[in-house]
C-alpha cells in the first residue's frame, strides 16, 4: 500500500500483477474489470507449495514430512519452507487483494495466520468420512462496519470447485454484489506463469509510456472499516481428540460445549487402544464464536478423560 500511495503522489502507474497468483490474471480485473462491485468475499488457495503437500496427504496418504520433502525435491518448496508451510506467503498475498477489494488498507500483521505443519493423516481420513477436503485458505469478508480477514486450514465440502484445486495450482473465488461468484484459476507460480504476468506489465507500461497516458494509480481508501478481531469471527469447527474409553465422557464434553453456546452438529467414536482403554473422538460443531472456542478448548482440555486435543479445524461451507 505503501507503493501505490507514492505512484499516486508522483502522477505515475504502479504494475504488480505477478504479485498474487503467478500466471493467473487477479490484480487488473480488481482494478478495472470489478469495480462496479461491491465485492463481499474472497476466498483463495494463493500458495502452490501447500497445496502441493495438502494434495499429496490427501491423495497418498503420506505424513507431512514426507510431502514436504517431495515439494522440496521437485523445487515447490524452498529449503526453508517456514514462509509457505505457515501461511506468511499467502497472508502477504491475501493483504493486496484484501486492500484492493475494500478500499482499505489490510497489513500482514492484522491478518490471522496459521500454517499446515500440524494436520496429520487423520484429519484426512476423517475429512473424507465427512464428506470433506482440507486446503489452506486465505479468506477475506466483509460487511458494513468491518473487514475479516484470516488465513488457515479449512474443512471446505469435497464437491467444491475449490476442493478440487490439487498440485501446485491456484484458484481465487470472488463474490461481487452484482457479478455473482467469479472464479480463476491456473498456475500460481512457476517461471513461465509467473513471466507471463511479469512480462505482461512490462508491455502495458511500454504501451502508457508511449501513449503519453502514464497510467496514472486510481488509488483512494475508504475511512471507518476495521479489522475484525478473530476472537469475533464465526464459523464452524471440527475437533478430534483422545478419550478414555468410558460412559459419560462425551457427556462432559457436551456440557462444556454448551456452556459456552457451542452446539454439536455430529460426533464420530472409534475404539483406537482396546489395551488402554482410548478411544478418539470427533466432533463437527455448529457455527460458534472463535472466543468461545478456544475458551471450551482450554476447559475440555483439563477434563481428566481427555488425554489429548489432537486438532482443531475450521469448516467453511
Amino acid at each position: 500500500m505503501e507503493l501505490l500511495t507514492l505512484a499516486q503522489q508522483h502522477g505515475v502507474g504502479l504494475n504488480y500483477e505477478a504479485a498474487v497468483g503467478g500466471g493467473i490474471p487477479l490484480i487488473a480485473p480488481f482494478r478495472y474489470d470489478l469495480v462496479a462491485n461491491r465485492i463481499n468475499g474472497i476466498f483463495a488457495i494463493i500458495n502452490g507449495t501447500t497445496n502441493y503437500i495438502l494434495t499429496r496427504m490427501a491423495k497418498d496418504g503420506v505424513d507431512f514430512p514426507s510431502a514436504l520433502k517431495r515439494a522440496q525435491e521437485l523445487g515447490y518448496a524452498e529449503p526453508n519452507p517456514k514462509n509457505d508451510v505457515e501461511g506468511i506467503d499467502a497472508a502477504y498475498k491475501l493483504a493486496i487483494l484484501a486492500s484492493l477489494s475494500f478500499q482499505t488498507q489490510v497489513r500482514p500483521e492484522d491478518i490471522h495466520c496459521e500454517g499446515i505443519s500440524r494436520l496429520g493423516n487423520r484429519d484426512f481420513q476423517y475429512a473424507r468420512e465427512l464428506g470433506f477436503a482440507i486446503k489452506l485458505l486465505a479468506i477475506a469478508k466483509q460487511d458494513d462496519k468491518s473487514i475479516e480477514v484470516r488465513v488457515h486450514p479449512v474443512f471446505i465440502p469435497d464437491d467444491s470447485f475449490l476442493a478440487k484445486v490439487d498440485g501446485a495450482y491456484n484458484a481465487v473465488l470472488i463474490d461481487g454484489d452484482l457479478v455473482g461468484k467469479v472464479l480463476f484459476f491456473g498456475q500460481g507460480a512457476g517461471a513461465l506463469p509467473t513471466s507471463s504476468a511479469v512480462i505482461a506489465d512490462v508491455i502495458s507500461t511500454a504501451r502508457d509510456i508511449v501513449r503519453g497516458v502514464g497510467g496514472v494509480v486510481g488509488w483512494r481508501l475508504r475511512p471507518g472499516k476495521v479489522i475484525k478481531p478473530m476472537a469475533e469471527v464465526k464459523t464452524r469447527y471440527y475437533i478430534r481428540m483422545s478419550v478414555v474409553d468410558r460412559p459419560g465422557v462425551l457427556a462432559q464434553i457436551a456440557r462444556i460445549l454448551g456452556d459456552n453456546k457451542i452446539s454439536i452438529s455430529s460426533v464420530i467414536q472409534k475404539l483406537i487402544d482396546s489395551a488402554t482403554r482410548t478411544a478418539e473422538i470427533v466432533i463437527m460443531t455448529h457455527p460458534a464464536k472463535e472466543a468461545a472456542m478456544q475458551q471450551a478448548l482450554g476447559e475440555v482440555a483439563h477434563l481428566a478423560v481427555v488425554k489429548k486435543i489432537s486438532n482443531f479445524v475450521r469448516v467453511e461451507i
